[in-house]
């Protein structure tokens, strides 16, 4: 069983599109920069067959057409198998997710996503329909790891 390797995990979910990049953290301390390990995107899924392409920092590269993919849920738990079997990564080795969300309300700053939060994006959904019910489908799949 893997333990956490201080990954730092950046996703962006647009309305057909998910695009992902794994850091591995810097010392804490803000003086080692971060480095970057993977990038990952996912298009056309909203309009099948989606493009997978999945890169590895100096390494090899991936692209196919996953037919298991039908939702922002299923190309992020696409993806994860993915980093699984192609970097030999598992998710319990990632300490942060980030998330960029396209309408946060009064959400000025970046906030830690608890329920209370979840709640508060989950509500403003209708001012972007197609993208922060999108970025919703991925953070619920990272809350319940």
């Amino acid at each position: 069983m893997s333990t956490k390797r201080n990954l730092i995990l950046s996703v962006n979910a647009g309305s057909s599109s998910l695009k992902i990049s794994l850091y591995t953290a810097g010392g804490g301390d803000g003086r080692e920069p971060v480095h970057l390990l993977l990038t990952s995107s996912i298009s056309n899924i909203s309009a099948p067959p989606a493009k997978f392409s999945f890169k590895v920092a100096q390494g090899t590269s991936k692209d196919d057409q996953p037919r298991d993919v039908h939702d922002h849920a299923s190309a992020f738990a696409h993806f994860l198998a993915c980093l699984g079997r192609e970097a030999e990564i598992d998710r319990a080795e990632i300490s942060c997710v980030c998330h960029r969300v396209v309408h946060g309300g009064d959400y000025t700053d970046p906030v830690l996503i608890n329920d209370e939060a979840y709640t508060h994006i989950e509500r403003l959904s209708d001012l972007a329909p197609l993208h922060n019910g999108a970025a919703l489908a991925v953070i619920k799949t990272c809350l319940l790891r």
